[in-house]
């Protein structure tokens, strides 16, 4: 009977080991591919341009539910929702290719919207975890 609960004890062990093995390999390389993909974002915020009216704030749901904004003249881009969020129909808005700065203009004020600091952070968040 001593044999039998040593071989459960060691299959066991094997199971638990193996698990904890997988979780720890999936979250360093989630973790990874997230950073990966929050340094991606950025410079690619950096490099778009676009000038605009908003129309109309959706999400495209065939396109895994990005946040998009379409324009007066008929163009769509997609933007971070977190960006997206603090504009309204209505304002007009300007990205400068380069800049990390969305200028929204709503009723005479200026709205500076910084891309940069907003990544930053994420980045250095997801770099302590």
């Amino acid at each position: 009977m001593k044999k039998n609960e040593k071989k459960e004890g060691s299959i066991w062990f094997l199971i638990v080991f193996f698990v904890g093995v997988g979780f720890l390999i999936y979250f360093q390389v989630y973790k990874k591919d997230k950073l990966f993909y929050l340094k991606e974002a950025l410079a690619s915020n950096i490099e778009q341009s676009y000038a605009g009216v908003i129309e109309k704030k959706y999400v495209d749901k065939r396109n895994h539910n990005s946040p998009m904004i379409r324009f007066t003249n008929g163009e769509s881009i997609g933007i971070n929702g977190f960006f997206r969020g603090k504009m309204q129909v209505g304002d007009s808005i300007s990205k400068v290719k380069g800049d990390s700065v969305i200028q929204v203009f709503r009723n005479g004020e200026k709205i500076i919207l910084e891309i940069a600091p907003f990544y930053e952070k994420a980045i250095e968040e997801q770099q302590k975890k």
